[in-house]
Formats: structure tokens, C-alpha cells, sequence
């Protein structure tokens, strides 16, 4: 079976469209601005499973961390999450106001105190694509 030429253009074209109304549905996307734990913000007795439970979160999203000093938050992979522990791959932020954007899939943060993450403040994101624009 030969391909001719209008077979590769025709593919081509579909390749295109498919990738044009991904790219719009990406783009199209409004981010969320979430601050957590609401108007208590990062800080116990909330703990971040109990303040994104029932949420949806996608890659894009934004989470504004507000504490108070003697609290921090670090960005921290699943090792360090599941410790309680930053490592040389963490990121700590202690301004007191920081505003984060999650990455598609895992995001992990914890307050790198041990004893305050250990305690419950600490999150874990899974963000997922943004959904398709209507």
C-alpha cells in the first residue's frame, strides 16, 4: 500500500487539530488560588489532609501558605513528606506569605519543624491536567 501524499497532508492536519484543541484546553485553564486551611491558614490544628479533602487541584493551580512565625513550609518529596524531614532536595519558604504553584502529579509540603509536621501539618497534592474548556 503506497501513502501519498494526500494521506500524509490529510494526517498531518488531524495531528494539528488534535494538537491545537489540547493546547486550548491547557491554556484556556483559569487557575485557582487556594489558601490553606482557609482563614486559619497553615497552621495546627488544621492539618492539610483534613483542608484539601473534597478539593480538586490542577497542574496550574496556585496555594498561598500563610503562618506565623516558628512556622515555615517546604516543598519536599515523598521521602521527606513520609519522614517529617527536609533533605537536600526541600525548598523552605519562611516569609510568612507564600504563594506556591502546583506542578502536574505529586506535590508534597511540610512544615520542616519535625514535631509541628508530625503533629499533621504537612500536604500532599495530586494535580491533574486542567479540565477542557467548555
Amino acid at each position: 500500500m503506497a501513502v501519498t501524499a494526500s494521506s500524509v497532508i490529510i494526517s498531518a492536519m488531524v495531528f494539528f487539530m488534535v494538537f491545537q484543541l489540547q493546547y486550548e484546553a491547557i491554556h484556556s485553564y483559569t487557575p485557582v488560588h487556594y489558601i490553606v486551611g482557609d482563614e486559619d491558614g497553615w497552621d495546627l490544628p488544621i492539618t492539610g489532609a483534613s483542608w484539601s479533602n473534597g478539593k480538586k487541584f490542577y497542574a496550574g493551580d496556585v496555594l498561598e501558605f500563610k503562618y506565623e512565625r516558628g512556622t515555615d513550609v517546604s516543598v519536599v518529596d515523598q521521602e521527606a513528606f513520609d519522614n517529617c524531614a527536609v533533605n537536600d532536595k526541600s525548598i523552605e519558604y519562611n516569609d510568612g506569605d507564600t504563594n506556591l504553584t502546583l506542578a502536574f502529579g505529586a506535590n508534597y509540603f511540610i512544615c520542616s519543624r519535625p514535631l509541628i509536621c508530625q503533629a499533621g501539618l504537612k500536604l500532599a497534592i495530586n494535580a491533574t491536567a486542567p479540565p477542557p474548556s467548555v
